[in-house]
């Protein structure tokens, strides 16, 4: 019969998270998005969307998308970004009585 050493306790650090936005950080507005993935990360690329002169119906017929920003994550933490959106927009869809 073997004897298993006794396992040390593991410690468990209580860490607390403070969220700030320094004058470097930024903050925009997006309508527009593409995701790619390559070997090794995940890129999220963020637009806005900037339309043209009207055309003879008063009405846009050519839309500018001008880049914002472009996020490179890596697979883990995309995934993890994805299932936060994907929570997220079902609780809005539940409270808005429809599917995504």
């Amino acid at each position: 019969m073997s004897e298993q050493a006794p396992q040390p306790a593991v410690q468990q650090a209580q860490i607390t998270r403070i969220f700030e936005q320094g004058p470097e950080a930024v903050s925009l507005y997006s309508d527009f998005a593409q995701v790619m993935g390559t070997g090794s990360e995940v890129v999220l690329q963020f637009y806005e969307t900037i339309p043209g002169p009207p055309g003879p119906g008063g009405h846009a017929q050519m839309v500018k998308s001008r880049l914002r920003a472009t996020i490179t994550l890596s697979h883990t933490h995309a995934a993890a970004i994805g299932e936060l959106l994907t929570r997220n927009a079902q609780a809005v869809s539940a409270r808005l009585g429809t599917q995504s």
